[in-house]
C-alpha cells in the first residue's frame, strides 16, 4: 500500500489532500458518527476488485458493505429513488443517523455495492462529516474498521496497531456505538425497520 499519511477530517485546508487520496483509488480508516469506517470510493478503486475491503478485514465477501453520501444527488446515481410520495419523505427528510436500503441501480451492481438487488446507504446528520461527503461528490464506503468479528477500533493508536500500513484520516476517539437502525424501503407493502442486514453492524 506504499505510504500511509495521517490527515485531519478537522482541518478543511486537509479536505483537498483527502479528497484526491480517494478519488486515487486508495483506501484509509474514516471517522464516522460512532467509529472508524474502512472506507473507499468504489468508482476509483482497481477495477473488478470488488473484495478489498473484505480481504482486508477477513470478512466474508457475502456480506454487503454500507455506502455514505453526502446528498440524495449522490444516492440516485446508485439506487432507485422511491417514487411513493411517504416513502421519498423519509429520505428527503432531516438526515439521521438511519440507513436506508434501496433498489441498486446498474451501476451500483457492475461496481460490486449490491447485494441481492439492494444497496445500503446513509447521509449522516452531522457535519463536518456531511459537508466533506458532500464536497467529494462520490459515495465512500463505511463499514466498521476493524477485523472481522473484533471490536471496532476507536483511535489512531488503536487503528495503526492493526493497520499499520493503512492511511487514516484522524477524527479524535470515536467511542464505537450505537448501530445505525436500517430502513428497508424495498419492501413491498411497507418499509421495514431492522437492526441488521443479514447480521451486518451498520457504522
Amino acid at each position: 500500500m506504499g505510504s500511509s499519511p495521517v490527515f485531519a477530517l478537522s482541518r478543511r485546508s486537509e479536505w483537498a489532500e483527502i479528497r484526491d487520496w480517494f478519488l486515487s483509488g486508495e483506501m484509509a480508516g474514516f471517522p464516522v458518527e460512532f467509529s472508524y469506517a474502512l472506507a473507499e470510493v468504489p468508482t476509483a478503486r482497481i477495477p473488478k476488485d470488488v473484495h478489498r475491503l473484505h480481504r482486508l478485514k477477513g470478512r466474508s465477501e457475502t456480506k454487503p458493505i454500507l455506502y455514505l453520501a453526502g446528498n440524495l444527488e449522490v444516492v440516485s446515481r446508485f439506487a432507485a429513488l422511491p417514487e411513493d410520495p411517504s416513502r421519498r419523505r423519509l429520505l428527503e427528510g432531516q438526515p439521521r443517523f438511519l440507513t436506508f436500503l434501496l433498489p441498486a441501480r446498474p451501476l451500483a451492481v457492475a461496481l460490486g455495492m449490491a447485494k441481492s438487488g439492494k444497496v445500503a446507504f446513509r447521509i449522516p446528520p452531522r457535519r463536518p462529516l456531511r459537508d466533506f461527503l458532500d464536497y467529494l461528490g462520490e459515495p465512500l464506503s463505511g463499514t466498521s474498521l476493524n477485523l472481522s468479528g473484533s471490536s471496532p477500533l476507536r483511535n489512531l493508536e488503536e487503528i495503526r496497531g492493526v493497520f499499520p500500513e493503512l492511511a487514516v484520516v484522524d477524527g479524535g476517539f470515536r467511542p464505537g456505538a450505537p448501530v445505525s437502525p436500517i430502513l428497508d424501503l424495498t419492501a413491498f407493502d411497507r418499509p421495514v425497520l431492522r437492526r441488521s442486514w443479514r447480521s451486518l453492524p451498520v457504522r
